[in-house]
């Protein structure tokens, strides 16, 4: 349900799409938002009534992403392979109604939920096997039809488990909806570990020749690659962030049909890092109520990592590390600075930072 990573030597396969187009004109004297000329679009996923990821819907109702994407998860593989429409009817937040779909249109241009699978055990069942492919293909593709939503975001992980067999029906299965969605005029887009070199379980230019309109590359929880012994790396380090975007752009040259995942959350973990005991996904409500946070700006900043732009701190042997808007616009630059123009966040919910201005 949720992104989360765990790595091999030189990847990191993690769990973030279409776009928000930052076209508004800068008022005279005003600076240029960081955002400009790069089109943004964001996750939000499931919870109960109460928890903090349910705030996603007031903070999109800024219009932060208005031209731009929103991708809130509908549907969960089980252990059998089956896909679930996951709505309110079950209690839960940014899951699937009527007023929902009405909602997300009134705040984006494009809507993309999220197909979800977190086992290698899960999409296992559903990938290999033809019928619960072709089952999820028509449940997903009418649902899109009939609501007129934008497309479908794909999230199937664990990927570093896969075996051979898993990777060429998971292309079979992103073939098949490929075809069934475009048939409605519907897009597909498809989330991808964060990679640096070629690995035998992942090929983004295999899954972008099934079809896929837009490779959305997962590029955070670098963390999860921290050599043992050593004080856990930052989510998303600058130099990492774009050794992964070059080598995503050498295998999607389009850059049309690339977007980069970028974070905006937090993790502890023991200093030093045991990868077993980190806790990822930690939303800023919840951050706050770390000990030793402070919101003093001299203390933010004496606590800036040079590395990443993120906030860290120990306190109590515990290392804790937030993404920021300071973090957040930084990335982003280095990101332009490549020739992106796609970018998607992970994720709303719990008062998480966004861009500046």
């Amino acid at each position: 349900m949720f992104r989360h990573a765990l790595t091999v030597t030189g990847v990191v396969a993690s769990t973030v799409t279409t776009l928000l187009a930052c076209t508004a004109s800068v008022p005279a004297g005003a600076s240029p938002s960081a955002t400009s000329g790069v089109q943004l679009q964001t996750w939000l996923y499931p919870g109960s009534t109460g928890d903090s990821t349910c705030t996603a819907k007031s903070e999109y109702a800024d219009n932060r992403v208005k031209n731009g994407a929103l991708n809130p998860e509908y549907w969960s593989v089980g252990g059998d392979g089956s896909v679930t429409l996951e709505t309110t009817a079950n209690g839960t937040c940014n899951t699937y109604s009527a007023a929902n779909v009405a909602d997300l249109k009134a705040h984006s241009t494009y809507q993309y939920p999220t197909l979800s699978g977190m086992t290698t055990a899960d999409v296992h069942a559903l990938v290999g096997s033809s019928a619960k492919r072709t089952a999820a293909v028509s449940k997903v593709t009418s649902l899109v039809s009939d609501a007129g939503l934008s497309g479908v975001d794909v999230d199937l992980e664990d990927y570093w488990s896969w075996s051979t067999a898993d990777f060429t029906n998971y292309k079979t299965f992103l073939g098949q909806l490929a075809t069934a969605l475009h048939a409605k005029g519907k897009r597909l887009q498809v989330d991808a570990p964060a990679m640096t070199e070629d690995a035998a379980f992942y090929d983004y230019a295999a899954v972008a020749a099934t079809g896929v309109d837009d490779l959305v590359i997962m590029a955070y929880d670098e963390e999860f690659d921290t050599a043992s012994g050593a004080r856990c790396l930052p989510i998303s380090p600058y130099d990492w962030l774009k050794k992964v975007t070059k080598y995503a752009q050498s295998k999607v040259p389009d850059p049309n049909r690339l977007i980069i995942g970028v974070p905006s959350y937090g993790y502890s973990a023991p200093d030093p890092c045991d990868l077993n005991s980190v806790t990822g996904n930690i939303q800023f409500s919840d951050m706050k109520k770390s000990p030793g946070f402070s919101s003093n700006p001299a203390t933010i900043e004496s606590r800036r990592d040079a590395s990443s732009g993120e906030i860290r701190w120990t306190s109590g042997g515990v290392l804790y590390d937030y993404v920021d808007s300071v973090a957040m616009d930084r990335k982003l630059a280095v990101l332009k600075g490549l020739g992106v123009t796609k970018v998607s966040v992970w994720s709303l919910g719990g008062g998480n930072p966004w861009f500046s201005n």
